[in-house]
């Protein structure tokens, strides 16, 4: 989650996405330090931020080809050009997103109602969490492995635990400890986990393999996904923002313009 709860409403500026024939390319999108939500086009280690497709948000992420935000009391969907596609009200706060493997479908969890709703690439619709009352309080992250499932990644006193819960009223809910996992964590749809560790940030692939990136982290930070294998890093007590490049073979952690 992001430190700004600022409600707003979701606003798209007209004739934004005029662009010249060469433009260069884009990596997503990302939340700069006004808690809006940019566009950002070129390569690693040189970004620009295009102008602001939305209001102030409270968190957002991006799949590659859409999107979802969440205001204090909205959820909307968004495309690839910044254009807004569907909303809904929801309970105030953050929100926690996952994308499916395939990129076509997506989760959001509302931790104050404790309630998950889909985005179906059309439209929005809640969904049964079975043994939802069993949630605890500190979701740290979810996932959105299957069509049928999800997974909550949860903290019980020390220790990090992966509970898996099937989507509707059928079914059993599995757990397992998470272990030598800290957070702030995020799990892509390629089923990667990113987590800060020792003088950096490791990636630990589903291979159990695990990348470290070297990188000075801020003292308290949040992610979120901007495109399907960069993440976003916000400094929570400044204006700084960082991205990581979770690529295989093309690593790396870099400043991203405020």
């Amino acid at each position: 989650m992001t430190k700004c709860l600022t409600i707003a409403i979701f606003s798209i500026l007209p004739g934004l996405w005029a662009q010249p024939a060469i433009t260069p390319p884009q990596l997503g999108f990302v939340e700069d330090s006004g808690c809006l939500l940019r566009p950002a086009y070129g390569i690693a280690g040189n970004f620009i931020l295009g102008p602001a497709v939305s209001g102030k948000i409270v968190t957002a992420a991006f799949s590659g080809s859409f999107g979802l935000l969440k205001t204090d009391s909205s959820l909307a969907a968004f495309d690839s050009h910044g254009k807004l596609l569907a909303a809904m009200d929801v309970a105030p706060g953050p929100a926690l997103f996952a994308f499916s493997p395939g990129g076509t479908t997506a989760l959001a969890y509302i931790a104050s109602s404790n309630a998950l709703v889909e985005w179906r690439g059309s439209a929005f619709a809640p969904v049964s969490l079975h043994s939802a009352d069993a949630i605890p309080q500190t979701v740290l992250a979810i996932a959105f492995p299957t069509p049928f499932e999800t997974s909550l990644i949860i903290q019980r006193k020390d220790t990090i635990w992966e509970l898996k819960f099937p989507l509707g009223t059928v079914g059993t809910v599995s757990q397992n400890a998470v272990v030598g996992v800290h957070a702030p964590l995020l799990v892509l749809p390629s089923g990667d986990l990113i987590y800060p560790d020792t003088g950096g940030i490791a990636i630990r692939r589903t291979d159990a393999s695990e990348i470290h990136i070297a990188a000075s982290l801020p003292a308290s930070f949040s992610l979120q996904q901007m495109n399907l294998d960069w993440v976003q890093v916000s400094d929570l007590n400044s204006k700084a923002r960082f991205a990581i490049r979770a690529t295989p073979g093309r690593e790396g952690f870099y400043r991203l313009p405020e």
